[in-house]
């Protein structure tokens, strides 16, 4: 396959994009894609089950539940966000997944072995956006905002010369 001279990546073919004029997922990023939407709506599930427990816990105060519940939701949401970014082939839903994805398995490998399955489904998901066919993938995003970074801390440094 040919290599584009800008990004020593395969380049491709026009015979292989879509409609909508962008090259299709790569097989690891559908199946991240899968994998980050079954999170978010087991999260989601999880969110349902404690906004119900809220109501027939029987307890005086139902704020844990209610809580739990809360952020569960919040973060089912951001987690479909994610999914939705990436499935558009956008670098800012890998980006987001990552984050969520290390912010909140990372700790959780430390908390016990109740939350260990939780802990290994999200960095198993923050694994499927950083094999190697995602990256090739996502290089000429990435090359084209480090490109925009500089050129703007070009303009910036040249701004505070002329002062």
């Amino acid at each position: 396959m040919p290599r584009s001279p800008k990004t020593n990546s395969p380049s491709v073919p026009a015979a292989s994009t879509s409609k909508s004029g962008r090259a299709p997922l790569p097989t690891v990023l559908r199946v991240a894609v899968g994998w980050w939407l079954t999170v978010a709506f087991v999260c989601a599930a999880f969110a349902v089950a404690a906004f119900l427990n809220s109501d027939f816990a029987g307890t005086m105060s139902p704020v844990g539940f209610l809580g739990l519940g809360l952020l569960l939701s919040v973060l089912a949401i951001i987690l479909l966000i994610g999914a939705w970014r990436l499935w558009r082939g956008q670098l800012q839903g890998r980006i987001m997944l990552t984050t969520f994805g290390l912010i909140g398995g990372m700790p959780l490998l430390f908390r016990g072995p109740r939350l260990l399955p939780v802990a290994i489904a999200l960095l198993v998901g923050v694994v499927l956006l950083w094999l190697p066919q995602s990256i090739q993938f996502f290089k000429p995003q990435t090359d084209e905002a480090r490109a925009k970074r500089k050129a703007a801390r070009k303009a910036e440094k040249a701004a505070r010369a002329r002062r």
